[in-house]
């Protein structure tokens, strides 16, 4: 049995008789790493191939990414291994982040705030809340000022002096060769089997042009592999020989079964999913790579411009470069699209609220010829151009359908148990009450916004542990898991869902005759225990004329179609505040906002700034300011509005 299981083994046995291994086998690594690590380390310093000197390659600037948990011993022993064998220091970067409920927190924040190492550039402590390994990679790669960024953990040791010149010197190279700058690379002294590689170290070029440095689908294991797998289909992908950076776990006898170790193994679970999920996810890895190849394509041959584009509302998909799932079009037109979307959604919706779907009908046709969408059954407010738009999606391609119907059982007697007790949480829906023609919708969301509602969810244990272990329906936002009930008689309208990067996905519990959903132009019911799969961008609505309350779990998943920096958006992760006003600003034609004193200095596209300097000049507007929450525009004496 492989040391990390044994250990496991002994963690779980509710008997705590076998408690005393741990400790003795602790002892005993500690005993070994002494003995032996000062040997080691010894034979790497003396084996060390000839130094590099300073004057014959530029010195990039590192920036060191590391995510810490329990272990500031180990955290302070990597900074001190970096420090005391780069030849330059100076230009590192190392940031860490810390979870906020971590028992250690005061301590990383003692000893980063004691200067207790010292040489580097900086070492930034971000301390946030638990957002696993790979968001918090890609938090600190977001606040990185380096030309490259590495990716390390708390339990690495820098061995080889000289190793940043190493470093160097392969980057001059991979330069020379790669105009576009966009490379993989990773210390390799040897120690690694054949094919194989750890912690990458990506550049600048690689990081903006992908657009994330982690993939954040995954809850704590493959992230790696997955940017190694990109490297490789790219074959960008190159080791720094002869640099040794020691790995150490417990698995191979270098470290103790600490509380992080236990952490980790006692989840293994997780570990087989996220490898699951990563097999899965092979064609987002391909769409990743696409990416990154346009990059060095169009580095290799520039685009030229032929001539002015006078109508930019009539441009297509492949005028504006845009790739399958990369995202909506942001900027001016972009505005003016997402304004389009949202009020003609609106209208539509009123029509059919006020019983007149023709009306409906003729305002969808208007907005497609327009080209706010592509078909009048397809009204997402935010419309994802590239997708495949079909209104119904086979269950068989998704394979967790096959467990839910497994599990149906199970899902459906503990959510029966829960409903009509004193604390259901099922109750008259809040959020699509509009949506009521007549009757009553009752929900109850255990899943929103990226995160378990556990107000919600801790009445549906059995449920959520079954979807725990299906990361394409928990690991993104705005995906929702939820309950819902509808009553005799209920007539939810037709309506349209909010995007078309997911698809929606009803698990029938409780399905009596007389009820029927309408997808597009198909009119269909639900069976009980089989999953049906729909596109919600496209019109629905739900009717029930039987005579008892139809049960479903609803689930989304993201469009298999969906990739580039969109995708990594919705993954695993909600927006910030402040980066929901960026986008937001971005989306209103401002390019840039930035703080000039006490003031804010927002800077709008030129097509943006044309409006305003006609609308000042019409207006006899010379300037303004913001008060409060007001804002004060200023004319000359005397001038009145036109």
């Amino acid at each position: 049995m492989p040391l990390q299981d044994l250990a496991t083994s002994i963690l779980r046995d509710p008997s705590g008789g076998r408690g005393w291994i741990i400790p003795a086998i602790n002892a005993s690594i500690r005993a070994r790493v002494a003995l032996t690590s000062a040997r080691d380390r010894s034979v790497a310093i003396l084996g060390n191939q000839p130094p590099v000197r300073d004057d014959d390659v530029p010195h990039a600037r590192l920036s060191v990414l590391c995510p810490s948990r329990q272990r500031p011993g180990g955290l302070r022993r990597l900074l001190r291994s970096m420090a005391g064998t780069a030849t330059h220091p100076e230009r590192i970067e190392v940031l860490c982040y810390v979870d906020s409920d971590d028992p250690a927190v005061a301590r990383y924040r003692k000893m980063l705030d004691g200067r207790l190492v010292t040489g580097l550039d900086r070492v930034v402590l971000q301390v946030g809340e638990p957002i696993g390994l790979p968001a918090a990679w890609n938090a600190l790669a977001a606040a990185a000022t380096g030309d490259l960024l590495a990716m390390a953990n708390d339990d690495q040791v820098y061995v080889q002096r000289g190793w940043d010149l190493a470093l160097d010197r392969r980057v001059q190279e991979l330069s020379a060769s790669h105009a576009d700058g966009v490379f993989c690379m990773y210390f390799d002294a040897d120690q690694y089997p054949e094919g194989s590689a750890d912690f990458p170290i990506v550049t600048r070029a690689w990081f903006e042009g992908l657009g994330y440095f982690s993939p954040e689908m995954f809850q704590q294991w493959q992230a790696e592999r997955w940017i190694f797998d990109i490297a490789r289909r790219l074959d960008r992908l190159y080791p720094i020989a002869g640099v040794r950076v020691d790995h150490l776990h417990f698995q191979d006898y270098t470290a103790p079964f600490d509380a992080t170790y236990q952490r980790h193994r006692i989840t293994r679970e997780k570990s087989l999913a996220d490898h699951a999920l990563y097999i899965r996810a092979d064609v987002d890895r391909e769409r990743a790579a696409q990416v990154l190849r346009g990059l060095i394509d169009r580095t290799a041959s520039p685009a030229t411009v032929t001539g002015p584009k006078e109508d930019t509302m009539a441009m297509s998909v492949e005028d504006t470069g845009v790739e399958p799932g990369d995202g909506p079009l942001t900027g001016t037109r972009g505005y003016i699209l997402q304004t389009a979307r949202r009020h003609y959604a609106n209208l539509i919706d009123a029509w059919h609220y006020g019983g007149r779907p023709a009306d409906a009908w003729a305002c969808a046709e208007l907005a497609v010829a327009q080209g706010v969408w592509e078909h009048p059954l397809q009204r997402a407010r935010e419309y994802i151009p590239g997708l495949e738009a079909r209104p119904l999606h086979d269950a068989g391609t998704f394979w967790f359908t096959a467990l839910l119907e497994q599990r149906y059982p199970e899902i459906r007697a503990e959510i029966e148990s829960v409903l009509n007790r004193p604390d259901d949480p099922v109750q008259r829906t809040t959020d699509d009450n509009a949506l009521i023609l007549a009757g009553d919708w009752k929900q109850a969301h255990l899943f929103r916004d990226g995160a378990w509602q556990e107000d919600v969810a801790r009445h549906f244990p059995v449920t959520r542990a079954i979807l725990d272990g299906i990361p394409e329906v928990t690991t993104f936002s705005p995906g929702v898991i939820t309950v819902s009930r509808v009553v005799p008689g209920t007539h939810i309208m037709a309506h349209c869902g909010p995007t078309n990067a997911t698809l929606r996905i009803h698990l029938p519990l409780i399905v009596p005759p007389g009820v029927w959903i309408r997808v597009a132009d198909e009119k269909l019911t639900w069976e009980e225990g089989r999953c049906l799969v729909f596109d919600d961008s496209f019109e629905h609505e739900v009717g029930h004329e039987g005579d008892t309350d139809r049960i479903v779990l609803i689930l989304d998943t993201l469009h298999p179609d969906l990739a580039g920096q969109h995708s990594q958006r919705l993954l695993q992760r909600r927006l910030t505040t402040e980066e929901q006003m960026v986008a937001f600003l971005r989306d209103g034609g401002f390019a840039e906002v930035r703080r000039e004193g006490d003031d804010l200095v927002f800077e709008p596209e030129p097509a943006l700034r044309d409006l305003i300097l006609r609308y000042m000049e019409n207006t006899g507007v010379t300037g303004a300011e913001l008060r409060g929450d007001a804002v004060r525009w200023h004319r000359p004496a005397g001038a009145e509005l036109g």
